[in-house]
């Protein structure tokens, strides 16, 4: 017996085994009847059905019926108490700010410059030139140089004396240089000469006298009124 006999034997067993194997589940499949249904629903309410007591009363009616006949209860919700009871406001503090006092500055009292007459000479002091005692004496300037023999550019300095013209010509232009009354700071360098130049028509006599100065020499700081 060859080969291929061999292996055509093992494959017409192996179906034989399906077979019976097919058949013997059959068979055992029949043999098992239905479930019966007290079996199946033992333990388990039926919808539908009601459940009742051992006296005949329908259990879920008379729960229904209890449950109707209980009063509904009543919470009673009441407001939670504050340990902090609201307090009135207190009244706004004054926050308001007094007024400062007005303060009225005391009036200042400018002297009279005392009467004077036109001088003949005059000496220059430090810070002085020839244009500003025109000014101060109201004398044409063009006469005043003519008369001391100078020129628009000539230097003259301190100690140089001047002679004053007589005529009465008044000085040609605007005397007062700055506006006064006022005050003025003394700077570094300033004499009474200079601080009088620089206003015009003041006399270095009159700041002295309104100041009460004891002497010509001023101290840079020094607030000076001027009349």
């Amino acid at each position: 017996m060859n080969f291929k006999s061999h292996l055509r034997i093992l494959i017409i067993l192996m179906l034989a085994s399906l077979v019976v194997i097919g058949l013997t589940s059959c068979v055992l499949s029949a043999s098992k009847g239905p479930l019966s249904a007290d079996t199946t629903n033992e333990g388990f309410p039926v919808p539908g059905e009601t459940e009742q007591t051992s006296g005949g009363i329908d259990v879920s009616t008379f729960a229904t019926q209890t449950a109707q006949a209980k009063p509904p209860v009543v919470i009673s919700q009441e407001p939670a108490s504050s340990e902090n009871p609201t307090q009135a406001a207190p009244y706004p503090a004054n926050t308001s700010v007094p007024e400062a006092p007005t303060v009225t500055p005391t009036p200042i009292t400018y002297v009279e410059p005392p009467p004077s007459t036109l001088p003949t000479t005059y000496t220059l002091q430090q810070g002085e030139y020839p244009f500003c005692i025109a000014r101060r004496f109201d004398v044409n300037q063009a006469e005043l140089l003519e008369l001391n023999g100078l020129a628009m550019d000539t230097l003259v300095g301190p100690g140089t004396e001047l002679k004053i013209p007589q005529t009465g010509t008044p000085f040609d232009g605007t005397r007062a240089l700055q506006e006064h009354p006022s005050t003025y700071t003394v700077e570094e360098g300033d004499t009474l000469g200079s601080i009088a130049c620089y206003y015009g028509d003041v006399s270095p006599e009159l700041i002295s006298l309104q100041n009460n100065l004891s002497s010509d020499e001023v101290d840079p700081g020094t607030e000076l009124v001027i009349p």
